[in-house]
């Protein structure tokens, strides 16, 4: 298909432009912005060039001509990108996926930039390796270009929306380029984390969860530090160095980052990431560092580590130096930042080392003597607290490491001023002469004792001391032993010997004369040395005080006295009683129960056999409650619940038989009457349940007419008629 020619004359943007297409003499608009117009060739992905041990593949073998020819065709396909028009660019970038994963595969398969002097010593690899560093920074730099010309150019919001919406620009990535670029391409990676921050706010919400990220995997590291050293092993040499590897790459990258884009230390302030970095550079950092130590102390990875500990401490010095910033700028308003600086220099005090190398690296009087000229609320207090915390443990410590008295000015010398104190800490934990503790006298024989026995595990406790009882030293004890230079004494003792403590109770024996087997002998509680005793002696059963038994824990009434005052206040209750007004609601009550209500003709007829039901079911109930008020027993408390329900039960039954008559049925579901529902329809009637049916049916209206008489009454007695 032969492209059209790209025209702008009316120099509009990408997102707005259109571009006319003949095909077949039929001629029509397409969007500049289209997938009929992206390059549909597949693209090459890189392969890494590994790195091992500093050492490289070598020249001429099979893995060395094929990274050689597929970093050429990556090359070609980058420099294909570069050639494209700017529609054709964009279109390529956005619909064939295959153009971004291919710098992708580069960004995270690259030599990092601590590594990049081993390919400098290869003149084969070196060339090739910075065509294929220049292609993709191209590519990615174009990427984030609004404005390539006058006629070529893209609006700013749509911009940050392509980049965002179809992952051309991310959080990873920019971390990745940080990692392979480095310092040397310092200036290019600050206008690119501008532009593109700049250009998609959205990125920041990305780079906080990408920082959050970072703090995670310092913890990480430390936990599977933490975790083989629980389990009593150490990791392999692989597994050290790889997380050496990681943690320098992390330090490099955050280091990086608040350096080169300075926006971003609020965020790290906000996240705690100064607690985060002194305690990863404290717990972690040099753990690893004594662990390679002492498998290979000649190993490159103690130089990575040395580097990480470089980038770690310039990371915590450039977000620190966002509160000094604030400081000086507002002087007035500078409160907040200087306790703010105070109380993260504070928290970094628990570890010992980070405290120390960042006093080496970065003299905190200085920031002190600042926060004293600009800030005057400060509490002086704090900052003579953390100055003197700082410096104290430079003199006690002794930073310079023997070689020099001034503060090394570049990264790396400090890294070896660094990595030759952390050697001085490893030969003095290896040590065991250094920094012991004062003992007593008995913690002290008991220490040389096992030593002894450390040596010679086959002699007694008690032989060994007599032994060290003859002695100056333990070494002199040993070689007496091993000799057979022993005294004579001790020659013939029995060198199994155990050594048994002197009884607490013989020593009380010689005191006081008196021998007892006792657990209280000697104590407070015992009343045969002490005049006075602590607690109370109890002699017999019970407490002093307490009754003695029974009988006169019932007869004592001392409960009753105390509480008499209390009801004496009840007597003081006025109880008075009307009986006038007794007699007068008795007799009112007793007028109203007597007066006549006269009924109507109507209502009287209306009422007959309400008033039938009531009568006998009154009758009933006066029968029932007579008989059982004859079999009550007079002392019952309660009337028998049994008895309750059965009287309940025949009433039931007596009222149902009363108005219907007959015996309950089951098939009528407990209801009284003969049964005219019967089986299920299709499994055949019983001779009884088909005679019922005939008589329901010849006498279905014997009572007013299907009961309307009795419903029109209990409507107009309720009110529901007018009468």
């Amino acid at each position: 298909m032969a492209l059209p020619t790209f025209e702008n004359d009316n120099k509009l943007p990408l997102n707005e432009l259109l571009i006319t297409l003949d095909e077949d003499g039929v001629k029509r608009t397409v969007p500049a912005l289209h997938e009929k117009w992206k390059d549909p060739r597949c693209f090459t992905r890189y392969t890494p060039l590994h790195v091992y041990n500093g050492c490289l593949l070598e020249e001429g073998s099979a893995g060395f001509d094929q990274w050689l020819s597929e970093a050429g065709w990556f090359i070609k396909d980058m420099e294909s990108l570069l050639e494209l028009e700017h529609y054709r660019f964009w279109s390529t970038m956005v619909y064939n996926r295959g153009a971004i994963e291919a710098v992708i595969s580069f960004t995270q398969s690259a030599v990092p930039c601590y590594l990049v002097g081993v390919i400098r010593s290869s003149a084969a690899i070196f060339p090739v390796y910075s065509a294929v560093l220049r292609s993709t920074l191209q590519v990615v730099c174009r990427l984030i270009t609004q404005r390539e010309s006058d006629r070529c150019w893209i609006g700013r919001e749509f911009l940050g929306d392509l980049l965002y919406k179809h992952y051309l620009i991310s959080v990873p990535l920019l971390f990745d380029l940080l990692s392979t670029y480095g310092r040397e391409n310092k200036t290019a990676l600050t206008q690119m984390l501008h532009t593109v921050f700049k250009l998609q706010p959205k990125y920041r919400n990305d780079l906080k969860t990408g920082l959050q990220f970072l703090q995670k995997t310092f913890n990480t590291i430390h936990q599977q530090l933490e975790t083989d050293r629980l389990d009593g092993h150490t990791a392999s040499t692989a597994t050290l160095q790889d997380l050496a590897i990681y943690s320098l790459d992390c330090s490099t990258v955050l280091a990086l980052l608040v350096e080169l884009y300075p926006e971003c230390r609020q965020m790290c302030t906000e996240l705690g990431m100064e607690p985060s970095i002194s305690a990863f550079y404290d717990n972690s950092v040099t753990v690893l560092y004594k662990n390679i130590h002492s498998v290979d102390n000649d190993s490159p990875y103690l130089g990575f580590l040395n580097a990480a500990r470089v980038e770690l401490l310039s990371a915590f010095r450039a977000i620190v130096n966002l509160q000094l910033e604030r400081v000086l700028d507002n002087p007035a308003d500078s409160l907040l930042p200087a306790d703010k600086l105070l109380c993260i220099l504070t928290e970094c005090l628990s570890d010992a080392i980070f405290v120390r190398d960042y006093q080496l690296r970065y003299p905190v009087e200085r920031d002190i003597d600042i926060l004293k000229q600009a800030c005057r609320n400060v509490d002086t207090f704090k900052m003579d607290f953390v100055q003197n915390a700082y410096c104290a443990d430079e003199a006690e410590n002794g930073l310079t490491n023997g070689h020099s008295d001034t503060v090394p000015e570049d990264d790396e010398s400090f890294g070896e001023a660094a990595g030759g104190v952390l050697e001085e800490e490893i030969s003095k934990v290896a040590d065991h002469s250094s920094t012991e503790l004062k003992l007593t006298a008995e913690q002290q024989a008991e220490v040389d004792i096992q030593k002894v026995l450390d040596v010679l595990p086959h002699l007694g406790d008690g032989y060994v001391r007599k032994i060290l009882s003859r002695y100056d030293n333990v070494e002199q004890a040993i070689a007496a032993v091993l000799e057979g230079n022993l005294p004579p004494d001790l020659a013939e003792a029995d060198p199994t010997e155990p050594y048994i403590p002197a009884d607490k109770l013989d020593t009380l024996f010689l005191e006081t004369g008196i021998e007892r087997l006792n657990v209280f002998d000697g104590d407070e509680f015992d009343v045969l040395v002490h005049d006075e005793i602590k607690g109370v002696m109890k002699k017999g059963k019970g407490m002093p005080g307490q009754a003695k038994n029974l009988k006169e824990m019932l007869d004592d009434k001392s409960h009753i006295r105390e509480m008499k005052d209390r009801y004496q206040e009840y007597t003081n209750i006025c109880d008075e009683y009307d009986d006038e007004y007794d007699d007068s609601f008795d007799a009112m009550a007793e007028s109203e129960s007597r007066a006549k209500v006269r009924l109507t003709p109507a209502m009287r007829n209306a009422l007959v056999d309400e008033l039938e039901d009531e009568d006998e079911e009154d009758e009933q109930e006066t029968e029932e409650r007579s008989s059982l008020a004859m079999a009550k027993k007079p002392l019952d408390f309660c009337e028998n619940p049994e008895l309750v329900r059965q009287r309940y039960e025949e009433k039931r039954q007596s009222k149902f038989q009363a108005r219907h008559g007959g015996q309950v049925s089951a098939a009528s579901g407990g209801a009284t009457g003969k049964d005219v529902v019967g089986k299920a329809k299709g499994q055949g009637q019983d001779k009884s349940v088909l005679m019922n049916r005939k008589h329901k049916g010849e006498n279905k209206a014997s009572r007013a007419n299907h009961n309307r008489k009795q419903g029109a009454t209990f409507k107009r007695n309720k009110g529901m008629i007018p009468s």
